[in-house]
C-alpha cells in the first residue's frame, strides 16, 4: 500500500476506477481528470489497463475478442505481467507530480480471472509486485445492476468480448463485492458510487468522493 499522505505536495494522486462492462469507467475517468486538473493546476493522465502500448497489452486485447486463445488461468498472468509495464509507465509521472486517472488495475484482475484453479486470494498474491510498487490512493467502484450493464453493453458494444456473456457478467459483479470486501479489510480506501444515476450526478459524487484526498 502507498504509505504517502494522498494530496500532499509533491508525488500525484493514483485513483482507479472499477466496474463491470457497461458502468461508466471511461467517461468518468475522462471527465474527473478535467476536473482534478481544473482543481490542482497540474497534469492529469487519463490511463487504462490492459495497456496497449506494449505487447503484452495488444495480446490480452486480442484475447478477449477471441483471436488469440489462451487459459484463462495464462490471461490472469499476462494481466500482471501488463501491469508491472504500465506502472513502469506511471510511476515517473506520478513521481513527477501528474496526476493518474487509471480504467482498471488490479482489482479487475480479482474479479474477472478467476478460475476453479486460481482463487481471488492468488490472483491478490499475483499481484503483490504490483501494488508494493504502486496502490491506489482511492479506488471507485461504479455500481450498476447486471440488467443496467446488459443494456449498456447491448448499446454500446462494437464487436462481442469473451467476458460478454450476460451469466458471466452477473459472475463478475458478485466477485468484485467480494474483492472490495477483501480489499477494504487491508486497508484500501474504496468508495462505491451509484452508476445508474445520469452521468452528471456519477461524476459530482465521484468528486465528493475525491475532494476529501485534496
Amino acid at each position: 500500500m502507498n504509505d504517502r499522505n494522498p494530496g500532499a505536495m509533491g508525488r500525484g494522486l493514483f485513483i482507479v476506477l472499477e466496474g463491470g462492462d457497461g458502468c461508466g469507467k471511461t467517461t468518468q475517468a475522462a471527465r474527473l481528470c478535467r476536473r482534478l486538473e481544473a482543481a490542482r493546476a497540474r497534469r492529469c493522465l487519463s490511463e487504462r489497463e490492459p495497456d496497449s502500448r506494449d505487447i503484452i497489452g495488444a495480446v490480452v486485447r486480442s484475447a478477449y475478442y477471441g483471436s488469440v486463445k489462451i487459459l484463462p488461468e495464462t490471461l490472469a498472468y499476462l494481466h500482471v505481467a501488463d501491469r508491472l509495464e504500465h506502472i513502469k509507465f506511471m510511476l515517473p509521472l506520478l513521481e513527477g507530480g501528474a496526476d493518474i486517472v487509471c480504467d482498471r488495475y488490479y482489482p479487475s484482475n480479482m474479479a474477472y480471472n478467476r478460475t476453479p484453479r486460481l482463487s481471488m486470494e492468488q490472483i491478490y498474491e499475483l499481484n503483490r509486485p504490483c501494488f508494493e510498487q504502486l496502490d491506489a490512493d482511492l479506488i471507485i467502484y461504479l455500481d450498476v445492476s447486471p440488467e443496467e450493464t446488459a443494456r449498456r453493453r447491448a448499446a454500446g458494444r462494437t464487436a462481442e468480448e469473451i467476458f460478454d456473456a450476460d451469466e458471466t457478467q452477473r459472475a463478475v459483479l458478485r466477485n468484485y463485492r467480494e474483492t472490495l470486501d477483501y480489499l477494504a479489510e487491508r486497508g484500501r480506501r474504496i468508495a462505491v458510487i451509484d452508476a445508474s444515476a445520469s452521468e452528471d450526478e456519477v461524476a459530482d459524487d465521484i468528486w465528493c468522493a475525491v475532494a476529501g484526498l485534496i
